[in-house]
């Protein structure tokens, strides 16, 4: 049997993959889009994504979608950061549907899968990708399959591409080696309330306190979902017990317990345990990672879903604009594309490890904060964490300076030194390692 013929094909049908094989479909080309899973079906994730997400779900055309899970637009924010406390309108920009969402993973891929089928793509659910196909070596397509049959399917493209999530089969075929590997520092639970009093208006909460980190937010369905972060010495305690362990725990923000004083927990508290953040080798001949198969950070600011939009929006321009060009040159523009990749996303990534540390966040960054919030700017704060804002930004030398100067006035002074110290010194070997990765053995 002839081998089936496609310019792309794209393995993982989920928030990177689908999103990608839509707008290359609109571009004209030829896509195959195999997804191991059936929909719906859930994956692990934060379910949430911010106001870029929204703007990005707009242009794809799937906000009539969205609004049908009930998923309300969060466009006001209750934020604690030590001792600073917000509570402002979560900024947009023209063309913005909204400040943030939380979707349930079930409910919002079929609508991107869909958005995929509907551009022209062709989907193929429960496909697993067992083999590539190589001319000389150069990937040239891969052999799939339903799960359990012995028949394959050979699938011929001029660029496959992995979409298929941070443990990627695709990027395992490849050799794609990883590197800036981050040990996730914090444990992760989640859970979904009916009945929760959400206040009188959408509010996304996230409040940062001594060793506590706990985020809320009103979700689909008329749901609303509490999202803890305990440190990993917790982590017995809630191997024992983590449904009583969860709502303690989360109790100890005083609006999440006045939310949930009527509610009832619908479905099982989630959670993970253990992650690594990592960047993988972007391409090769041949192939190409996209969203989290090729870039992974904690999921402490939610951008796993926007980062993977980004990722998405890219390389379908970067893609469409090479494949009318020979395969040197289309892999030229996948190196390129790479590159771009990791300036794009280092210093966000770098930014979501710190999010994880243990204790209370340093003096430092809460002064900034606080002068942020005293200049009517504390909205450049969560466009930080909108990817629309960089860290080098927001943590401006004359703004740190600024605020080091006024720390140094109080008492404390000496160890207030030795943490700006031990930040600069962390943000030399991260400069570094941005020019000098370090790879996994």
């Amino acid at each position: 049997m002839a081998p089936d013929r496609y310019d792309v094909v794209v393995v993982g049908a989920r928030c990177a993959g689908a999103s990608l094989a839509a707008l290359l479909a609109r571009g004209g080309a030829r896509v195959a889009l195999l997804e191991r899973a059936s929909f719906p079906s859930d994956t692990l994730s934060s379910h949430l994504f911010e106001a870029d997400a929204l703007a990005f779900l707009d242009r794809l055309g799937v906000t009539e979608g969205l609004r049908a899970t009930g998923a309300p637009m969060v466009n006001r924010t209750d934020t604690r950061v030590e001792d600073v406390s917000l509570q402002i309108a979560l900024p947009q920009s023209p063309g913005d549907v909204g400040g943030m969402a939380s979707v349930r993973r079930h409910l919002l891929d079929p609508l991107l899968a869909g958005a995929a089928e509907e551009a022209g793509a062709e989907l193929r659910t429960r496909t697993e990708v067992t083999a590539l196909v190589y001319d000389g070596d150069r990937v040239t397509g891969v052999r799939a399959g339903g799960a359990g049959e012995r028949e394959q399917t050979e699938l011929r493209a001029r660029l496959v591409v992995g979409a298929d999530g941070r443990h990627s089969t695709i990027a395992k075929l490849c050799g794609a080696r990883r590197y800036n590997l981050t040990p996730n520092r914090r444990l992760l639970y989640w859970a979904f309330f009916e009945g929760a009093d959400a206040g009188p208006e959408p509010t996304f909460l996230s409040h940062r306190w001594g060793d506590r980190f706990i985020l809320s937010t009103p979700s689909d369905s008329g749901l609303h979902q509490v999202l803890i972060w305990p440190e990993k010495s917790e982590r017995e305690r809630f191997g024992a017990d983590v449904d009583a362990a969860f709502v303690e725990h989360a109790r100890t923000c005083e609006p999440v317990a006045d939310s949930l004083a009527g509610a009832r927990q619908v479905g099982k508290v989630l959670g993970a345990v253990s992650w690594e953040g990592f960047f993988r080798e972007s391409s090769g001949g041949g192939w190409v990672l996209c969203g989290d198969a090729g870039h992974f950070k904690s999921p402490g600011p939610g951008r796993g879903i926007g980062d993977a939009f980004i990722q998405a929006e890219s390389l379908a321009t970067t893609i469409l604009g090479a494949l009318d060009g020979g395969d040197a040159a289309l892999d030229g523009a996948m190196r390129r594309w790479g590159r771009r990749r990791d300036r794009e996303f280092a210093g966000h990534y770098w930014l979501a490890y710190d999010l994880e540390e243990e204790g209370g966040v340093p003096a430092v960054l809460v002064e900034i904060l606080r002068d942020l919030h005293a200049e009517g700017r504390a909205g450049l704060f969560f466009d930080l964490l909108n990817h629309r804002a960089r860290p080098s930004q927001v943590l401006a030398p004359p703004r740190v300076l600024r605020a080091s100067a006024r720390l140094l006035r109080r008492p404390g002074r000496r160890s207030l030194l030795s943490e700006l110290g031990a930040l600069g010194a962390r943000d030399a070997r991260r400069r570094w390692r941005n020019r000098r990765p370090s790879y996994a053995v």
